[in-house]
């Protein structure tokens, strides 16, 4: 089988081997993440991948589908399938302005419109006790299909609901040279038990020797005064199963992956646990008749106060400290 992930996965690894450092890979590797945002073909393999994986079925709803592409000690890759809003508003955060502390993101567009993309220069106290936060805009822009953007360390930044389903693949780094300790985090035990390490580190002081990230004012939101920090990461909880079929099925149909159906029924047919079967047997059916199948937001995913305002909002905020 003529799989294009390896092909995609092997090239950026070489990148990353052979660059000076990890800025340099991630420009290096904007060429090849525009090929993959055009190669069709891909993400029907990166599809086909996710559905064979055991359990894939039985994953809890997320505002994003997002579906893992490969995580080694250079760089994770993941596909995010973006669901619009139910009234296809384009004037909406997905989810409070964020940086990812030394974490570099590279991102290309493979399907759909894509989304306008804030991004803004790393956010500085005003007033430590308010926690209010000053942000300088440093670019508000279309992220269309086939567009590769960068995100640096520090830089804070906000995606926009898109008006359809839209595809990115994101590429993930941290900004320092890789050594043991990336091998030793990509352990599959270390990934399981990510939590319970993080605060036996912790406890022990460990934190810093072991690079594990303790989260403080990652996340902020637009006030009529500025903009105010949120302290410990507010994640969006996952809600249900229901909710997660409907979208994945709708992201198969919706990107031309209907000849998945196959790799589909064989799922179905196997011994394999899934929760809801015979709502997987549905949107089968859907996707081989070509009854539309639609992408769900659960509630709770799109009506968060401090993480869905609108781009005016933004705009409110950015004038009340003088930058737009």
């Amino acid at each position: 089988m003529n799989d294009k992930v390896n092909k995609y996965v092997n090239a950026l690894k070489g990148l990353f081997t052979r660059a000076s450092d990890k800025h340099e890979a991630n420009y290096q590797s904007a060429e090849v993440m525009a090929e993959m945002s055009g190669d069709n073909k891909l993400f029907s393999d990166v599809l086909r991948r996710h559905i064979e994986k055991v359990g894939s079925f039985n994953t809890r709803h997320y505002p994003v589908v997002g579906i893992d592409i490969d995580l080694n000690e250079h760089f994770g890759l993941v596909a995010n399938c973006w669901i619009p809003l139910p009234d296809r508003a384009t004037n909406v955060s997905t989810k409070a302005i964020h940086h990812h502390g030394d974490m570099l993101l590279t991102t290309a567009t493979a399907f759909g419109t894509g989304y306008e993309h804030w991004t803004f220069e790393t956010p500085t106290v005003v007033d430590a006790d308010k926690e209010i936060f000053e942000l300088k805009l440093l670019e508000q822009a279309p992220h269309p299909r086939n567009h590769v953007a960068f995100v640096d360390a520090y830089v804070a930044h906000l995606p926009l609901y898109p008006p359809d389903t839209t595809v990115t693949y994101a590429l993930w780094s941290s900004r320092f040279p890789t050594t043991w300790k990336d091998k030793v985090k990509r352990n599959e035990f270390l990934q399981r038990n990510k939590s319970i390490l993080k605060n036996f580190a912790g406890r022990l002081g460990l934190t810093k020797q072991l690079d594990i990230k303790v989260v403080e004012y990652f996340d902020f939101y637009p006030e009529c005064d500025g903009f105010r920090g949120i302290k410990e990461r507010e994640e969006f909880e996952r809600s249900n199963n229901e909710d997660y079929l409907s979208s994945l099925f709708h992201v198969v149909q919706v990107t031309g992956n209907e000849h998945l159906a196959t790799t589909i029924r064989k799922k179905l047919e196997s011994d394999e646990m899934i929760e809801n079967r015979d709502l997987a047997a549905a949107y089968l059916r859907d996707l081989e008749t070509g009854k539309q199948i639609q992408g769900r937001l659960s509630a709770g995913h799109y009506d968060v106060p401090k993480a869905n305002f609108t781009k005016e909002e933004i705009l409110t905020a950015l004038a009340a400290q003088g930058h737009y």
